[in-house]
């Protein structure tokens, strides 16, 4: 066994797994751009304000699962612990925000949070999400919930359920703040260390504490849904109204508050069963405030981010076939030394043009080297041994009906290229 092992919390994608991880990235991409969203890419690590002003700095992400670090200038950075803070800062940063009235992005990329890892949570784990940034209209609510369920359901997972709830806005975060503190205030001893300390900084996160949301007198404090201003109200009925419109369904739950204080207004999640404790695969909300607080114009915005690993384990616990297989079209077999430079250089000319090809490189007999073949899905192969050398020919075998012709050399690319049907 190796001395060296992979960090606790990490995994090692092999390939066999990659060509999932793969094919649902592009899947997800190709979907995205449906709803006319632009990728953006930013940065793995930021200026740790970036994440403490806009996760803000009473949630545990910040407070306990944030891997920050003093780089060489003594400056302190932090690994993206998510996604949205770091796309506003860009947004604000590349003063995006003259291109247009609404702009729609959307990312894939690797993030770190240090937590206790379980079934589909990682140290390092792997997020997809989107942002729409300049509308506040609830039909924009309903197109980003409405783009998280289409995702999931094209995934393959066949049965969920979307969690909708209101958070509200500083006016009625302000209601809802006194009515809180006035009902926790005789149990404030009986909080966990955490919440004693949220109390008077943040008494929402008291709500959403992994430790304390189960006790009797949390689970039955006052709702920020009925504490919401004559806005918040309308603009949540609104969101209803256009989720009824396109037929998704949902749940409203009064008790979500979501983990991240940049939340306002909307804020939902996608939950299933089949993948352990923690049943939120995807989720999201508006954060309307934000990119103002990271410097930019008040302009509101809502976006979406969910887990590539827990996305894997609920496609494989609803039956969802593995997308991707590492195949190639076409295998090209040299027997003996003489064939190996024209093999080569054929081999080159075959991947040019598009074609997926590959090639033994470890002197294999010929019997051995028609197995790879067949374990690696070539649909063709293509044998050159001394008399085709001499000839200038090669002999084309279909796997599939054992068919096999000999034809020139300078006639391989096109004849390959009609065969396996591919779009150059």
């Amino acid at each position: 066994m190796s001395e060296f092992a992979k960090p606790r919390g990490t995994a090692d994608i092999l390939p066999e797994q990659a060509a999932e991880w793969r094919a649902i990235e592009d899947a997800a991409r190709q979907l995205f751009e449906t709803y006319h969203y632009r990728e953006i890419r930013t940065p793995i690590f930021e200026h740790t304000e970036v994440f403490q002003r806009g996760v803000g700095d009473t949630t545990d992400i910040v407070q306990k699962e944030m891997y920050t670090f003093l780089d060489r200038g003594e400056r302190s950075l932090t690994l993206r612990p998510e996604g949205t803070a770091g796309v506003v800062r860009a947004f604000v940063e590349e003063k995006l925000y003259g291109e247009m009235n609404t702009q729609k992005f959307y990312y894939l990329g690797p993030m770190f949070r240090y937590e206790k890892p379980q079934a589909g949570r990682y140290r390092q784990f792997h997020q997809y999400g989107v942002e729409v940034i300049g509308s506040s209209d609830p039909r924009v609510d309903a197109e980003v919930i409405g783009l998280g369920d289409h995702l999931l359901r094209q995934m393959g997972v066949k049965s969920f359920s979307l969690l909708l709830n209101s958070v509200g806005c500083p006016v009625c975060r302000a209601r809802h703040r006194e009515q809180l503190l006035a009902y926790l205030q005789p149990v404030r001893s009986e909080l966990c260390k955490d919440c004693q300390s949220r109390f008077d900084k943040n008494p929402l996160r008291i709500l959403d504490c992994k430790i304390d949301r189960d006790h009797p007198v949390v689970a039955s404090a006052p709702k920020i849904t009925d504490a919401l201003c004559e806005d918040c109200a309308r603009q949540f009925s609104q969101v209803q109204t256009y989720l009824d419109e396109m037929g998704i369904s949902y749940e409203i739950d009064k008790t979500m508050v979501r983990g991240l204080d940049y939340y306002t207004q909307t804020a939902f999640e996608f939950v299933e069963g089949s993948i352990g404790a923690v049943s939120t695969i995807l989720a999201g909300g508006r954060y309307n405030g934000l990119i103002q607080m990271l410097g930019g114009p008040d302009l509101p915005g809502i976006g979406f981010a969910g887990g590539v690993e827990r996305l894997i384990l609920a496609r494989a616990a609803h039956g969802a076939t593995q997308v991707g297989q590492d195949r190639v079209d076409v295998f090209v077999l040299a027997l003996g030394e003489i064939a190996t430079k024209p093999a080569a250089r054929l081999l080159h000319e075959l991947r040019s043009v598009g074609i997926k090809a590959d090639s033994d490189y470890s002197g294999r007999k010929v019997k051995a080297q028609l197995k790879v073949a067949d374990r690696l899905g070539a649909r063709y192969v293509v044998l050159l041994g001394e008399d085709e050398v001499a000839a200038g020919q090669v002999a084309v075998r279909n796997l599939a009906t054992r068919e096999q012709v000999t034809i020139e050399q300078s006639e391989l690319v096109s004849y390959l290229s009609e065969q396996v049907s591919l779009r150059f």
